[in-house]
């Protein structure tokens, strides 16, 4: 049965969330991916395109309501068929799928006032794709306003000009809020814009991005990855690169 992730509180977490090795048999491991897309087609039998340009065309059938054009989502599929299929589209079957908020990331100016919150969260799963950066995370539930989650770039921490071909970049993935309630934990999934880069930065072919949060378990972490710009790639890359989805563990706040 399909699931879709949504809201949940931490006592659900560990049961919706389960390790991402999918056992059939004392012999057989099926791996299952995840990644980010958006509904070309809706219904019963939706489609999706990865923003690398793959398509995924579903193979177990949805509710009609379920799926809309034009909605991001996060899911996480087993491969279907993986002989007849067109070129470039690949059968998938659904196990969980997150609906997906989109935002335009901020930046904190040199010689600003920093005037965000950052209360903790935990279980990131971070990635770039098309002009996105996607975050996979949970967090408390925030019991005061404003409550909301941003991607911000510390520009106070940087040192580029507009020449830069592979600028050097900071931002921070905050949870902008003062008041949590421990008791309670939410799966969250973003897209946050990043495409402005782009004119900021005509000459770079690619951009150094350092993201760093406030992790509920560690403290301060941080990821750092090359971000190229509406980059294509097969989708055999594609699931080598997302392979590093299947060692995810269940959230634990």
């Amino acid at each position: 049965m399909k699931k879709r992730i949504s809201v949940l509180a931490t006592a659900l977490m560990a049961i919706a969330m389960t390790s991402c090795m999918n056992l059939g048999n004392d012999t057989e491991v099926v791996r299952d991916y995840m990644c980010m897309v958006t509904v070309t087609t809706g219904g019963t039998s939706p489609i999706f395109q990865m923003d690398e340009g793959p398509i995924l065309t579903s193979e177990t059938t949805q509710p009609a309501d379920t799926f809309v054009i034009g909605e991001r989502y996060f899911i996480d599929f087993l491969l279907g068929d993986t002989i007849n299929h067109g070129v470039g589209t690949y059968p998938v079957r659904l196990i969980r799928y997150g609906k997906t908020v989109i935002k335009n990331m901020i930046e904190l100016p040199k010689d600003s006032t920093d005037r965000w919150g950052n209360k903790p969260i935990a279980y990131l799963y971070p990635s770039f794709s098309g002009h996105y950066f996607n975050a996979f995370f949970a967090s408390y539930a925030g019991i005061s306003t404003p409550n909301t989650f941003e991607f911000i770039r510390m520009k106070v921490d940087e040192h580029t000009t507009p020449t830069d071909t592979v600028p050097n970049l900071f931002f921070q993935l905050r949870h902008n809020v003062d008041f949590v309630s421990n008791g309670i934990a939410y799966y969250r999934f973003y897209s946050f814009d990043v495409s402005n880069l782009s004119t900021e930065f005509p000459n770079a072919h690619k951009f150094k991005i350092k993201v760093s949060w406030q992790d509920a378990n560690t403290g301060w972490s941080n990821y750092t990855q090359y971000y190229i710009p509406n980059k294509l790639l097969p989708f055999p890359s594609l699931l080598s690169v997302n392979q590093k989805a299947t060692d995810l563990e269940p959230v634990q706040l």
